[in-house]
């Protein structure tokens, strides 16, 4: 699982200006905090991320949120302030100082505050004008929780451009996350070690049993196995057969036991299809 680090350096996917201050004083130890300035084009508008270690205390973000700085959301270092700013892929540019401060402040703090902690620094928050949003050790819980994907579709790839991508993609506009290779996988990562994550992980496996699928002695059926195994090991319905474009005597020949499975076919549609997959999942 990640870290409220990892997180507080991943979350905003923007432009960001970075700094950090020596935190020391009465009820404070000494560390580092991590403040983070996101810069939002289109709104013309930015924000603060601040990040604290496990060892602040409820005073040093009590100082953060009075600092001089937070209020104005400047960082000093981005002197000159005329300086204009861009992404490398746009011609477009612009000047610093036209960026306005939403009030919006993110407080990434490497514990698990209690409700009444996090009420207490939010009502801080509140009362100097700024909206605070929390992300602790409970938010990175609820975050690894709500990344598991609710299906893993086990598919060839042969059939992705006419079917299976159009499917994940209406399963995804239905609230209901997909582990799906195309959006699944990173360069680099380890095919092997994602797939089997996400064949455990997920809690229904949906199987494109298509002429393709059922041909490929390879990769398909390495999952189908796997898939197989998972269901015989936890003892209940993991498999949700799709039938593309195959009938009931080409299934029962690659697996008696999917044949006797009731399973839903792709001419009802893919988006007819992914609903009835999505309320299987569901139920």
């Amino acid at each position: 699982m990640a870290t409220v680090r990892e997180y507080f350096d991943t979350d905003a996917k923007r432009l960001n200006g970075e700094t950090a201050w020596k935190m020391n004083g009465v009820g404070i130890n000494q560390h580092m905090v991590l403040g983070k300035i996101s810069y939002c084009f289109e709104e013309n508008a930015k924000y603060w991320s601040f990040f604290f270690p496990e060892e602040s205390s409820t005073v040093c973000v009590e100082n953060v949120l009075n600092m001089t700085d937070t209020a104005q959301c400047i960082i000093p270092e981005e002197v000159p302030i005329s300086q204009i700013v861009g992404f490398a892929d746009s011609p477009e540019r612009h000047p610093l100082e036209s960026f306005k401060f939403t009030g919006r402040i993110y407080l990434y703090i490497d514990a698990e505050l209690s409700p009444e902690v996090n009420e207490y620094i939010v009502n801080a928050g509140t009362k100097l004008g700024f909206s605070v949003m929390i992300r602790d050790r409970v938010y990175v819980k609820k975050c690894s929780e709500l990344t598991k994907p609710l299906a893993f579709i086990s598919h060839d790839s042969r059939d992705k451009d006419s079917f299976v991508r159009e499917l994940a993609f209406e399963m995804s506009t239905r609230l209901c996350s997909v582990w799906y290779d195309e959006y699944s996988l990173n360069v680099g990562d380890s095919l092997r070690e994602n797939i089997e994550r996400g064949l455990k992980e997920a809690k229904k496996c949906i199987v494109i049993l298509s002429p393709n699928f059922l041909s490929n002695g390879g990769w398909t059926k390495a999952e189908f196995d796997s898939i197989y195994t998972r269901e015989i090991h936890e003892r209940t319905n993991v498999i949700l057969p799709v039938w593309h474009n195959v009938g009931k005597n080409e299934v029962y020949e690659y697996s008696p036991r999917l044949a006797d499975k009731v399973a839903l076919s792709s001419s009802l549609g893919v988006k007819d299809l992914a609903k009835k997959l999505v309320d299987a999942i569901n139920k």
